[in-house]
């Protein structure tokens, strides 16, 4: 009887940074940035696999549904749509990642011939367990803003928005996605968080800050915005944005904090970034096993609090 052939486990960094050393020997300079993840897709897939990826197209698709990954029905290929409804660049370059992260790591493993990704999809877990809408995330976080490179923006520089916007700009994807990627690389004891009529939606420490238990258990507590803080004033200004302190027990007991805030009329939500003082610096995300990436990777605790990375 023939054994059944396992596939292998593909991990979203290691795919990830895989199509990163392509990219960083065939481009330098301003020609690098952001990734054109369509010419990725159709250029680079050829070069790995036998069933590369042959189309990437935007179609109306509904309100449901930001992206597909699809095999074609009679053909060894596949197909990338994202949806033409929505309106904001760096959310659909996300989108197109996030698909491209599906068939780099997932297309084999699970044998499925589509990937349908919304914001319900985002928050199931297939039947073998894996949170594969999580690892999409990370694989389009690493390929968008690879470490080496994250690193280059944000070493030796205090922590502004106008930082974060530098990145977001650089990458093509949202200032949300920069902040995240920024708590992933600092040392500082940092904590990002979006609030709406004053409660949290989510909230993500950095590593540092979680070990010392300044975080907010968003997932589990419906958390209130402290009533003095700039996130509950809902504004957007330019003290909010370059950072005020606050004396103690104004967001932590016994503890100063620098809050920076920014107020989206459009959304109607404030991103909140909070600075406590310690010796700061960035860690490497390198130095950590490929598990213990997975396990600490802020977009999977992104999604795995009910959001998405946009």
């Amino acid at each position: 009887m023939e054994q059944e052939v396992v596939p292998e486990k593909k991990f979203p960094h290691k795919e990830a940074n895989r199509i990163t050393k392509f990219l960083d020997l065939g481009f330098n300079g301003s020609d690098r940035f952001p990734v054109d993840v369509k010419k990725v897709a159709l250029e680079l897939t050829p070069e790995f696999n036998k069933d590369p990826i042959t189309a990437v197209d935007g179609n109306s698709i509904g309100k449901s549904v930001d992206g597909m990954l699809v095999k074609h029905p009679t053909k060894e290929e596949w197909a990338i749509f994202y949806n033409t409804d929505v309106v904001h660049p760096g959310r659909t370059n996300f989108t197109m990642a996030h698909e491209l992260g599906h068939y780099m790591v997932h297309r084999q493993a699970l044998n499925k011939t589509k990937f349908e990704c919304g914001e319900e999809d985002m928050l199931d877990e297939n039947q073998q367990g894996i949170d594969i809408e999580a690892e999409a995330n990370a694989f389009a976080a690493n390929l968008l803003m690879p470490n080496h490179d994250f690193r280059a923006q944000a070493d030796g520089q205090k922590f502004s928005i106008d930082l974060i916007q530098h990145c977001a700009n650089r990458y093509g994807v949202s200032l949300t996605a920069a902040v995240l990627k920024w708590l992933d690389f600092t040392k500082k004891r940092a904590i990002g968080l979006l609030s709406e009529e004053g409660f949290m939606h989510w909230s993500k420490s950095s590593n540092s800050a979680f070990r010392s238990g300044r975080y907010f258990a968003t997932k589990k507590n419906c958390v209130e915005i402290p009533e003095l803080s700039l996130a509950a004033e809902e504004q957007y200004s330019a003290e909010a944005r370059n950072g005020v302190r606050h004396g103690p027990d104004i967001w932590f007991p016994g503890e100063e904090v620098v809050e920076h805030s920014i107020y989206s009329e459009e959304y109607r939500k404030t991103l909140t970034i909070l600075v406590l003082d310690d010796a700061g610096g960035y860690s490497d995300p390198g130095d950590c096993s490929e598990d213990d990436e997975l396990l600490t990777d802020s977009y999977t605790n992104f999604i795995n609090n009910g959001q998405n990375p946009y």
